[in-house]
């Protein structure tokens, strides 16, 4: 998809922004992937600045776009609650051949005892659940790769103060004791706005490779319907 495309790029070009990668997206237990995302987003936080006139609203754009990401990963998390068979059934076939793939449909739908317990209307009423979510994740996605393409023009004319930082917060975490802060210091609040994309990057991320694992199910599913 174009728009991801253009968020690889954007992230590839932030050295250390984004942790993704294609085998850990394949391999990865999604549930707490997103459990341990948003424990570093609390971290994080979305505090919003006024510390140098035209960087701000970068930095500030960064934050917004961090939490409108958290709350859209809460909806989708309290959905996939609601639909547990239906993510162990995406999770568990997530790499399978279309042979095995066949065959999980039919096993799954052997045990059902009606026709809305078989895993396609499942699949199907997940899907219509996660619709909304779907569209705001994706509007979400073109922001955040406009914003991860902004940053790496804003890092690199800071790169100085940014280097800066780098040290002063390592020093802090090793030593304590310094009063500056991303709320107070530019080059600390430049990090901060760097880490606060990468993790709209991720939860962004995670949401559509659900909805991409969904319609390729759908797909074989339609196949399988017209082959009968």
């Amino acid at each position: 998809m174009n728009k991801w495309i253009a968020i690889s790029f954007a992230t590839v070009a932030i050295s250390g922004c984004a942790t993704f990668n294609g085998e850990q997206a394949a391999t990865m237990d999604r549930e707490q992937h997103i459990a341990e995302l948003s424990q570093e987003i609390e971290t994080v936080g979305f505090n919003r600045v006024e510390i140098q006139p035209g960087v701000d609203e970068f930095l500030n754009l960064s934050a917004s776009l961090l939490e409108r990401q958290y709350s859209v990963m809460g909806e989708y998390r309290t959905v996939t609650a609601n639909y547990v068979d239906v993510q162990g059934f995406i999770e568990a076939n997530k790499k399978a051949t279309d042979e095995e793939l066949a065959a999980a449909l039919m096993a799954f739908d052997a045990g059902a005892t009606s026709e809305e317990g078989k895993i396609g209307p499942k699949i199907k009423a997940y899907e219509d659940a996660v619709a909304n979510i779907s569209e705001q994740n994706a509007g979400l996605g073109l922001e955040v790769a406009a914003n991860l393409l902004k940053a790496t023009i804003i890092l690199k004319d800071n790169a100085q103060i940014v280097g800066i930082a780098t040290g002063v917060k390592a020093a802090g975490s090793l030593f304590g004791g310094s009063d500056k802060t991303a709320d107070n210091d530019l080059g600390l609040a430049l990090l901060r706005a760097k880490d606060q994309l990468s993790l709209a990057y991720d939860a962004n991320k995670i949401i559509s490779l659900e909805q991409e694992t969904i319609e390729q199910i759908n797909e074989f599913q339609e196949e399988l319907e017209n082959k009968a």
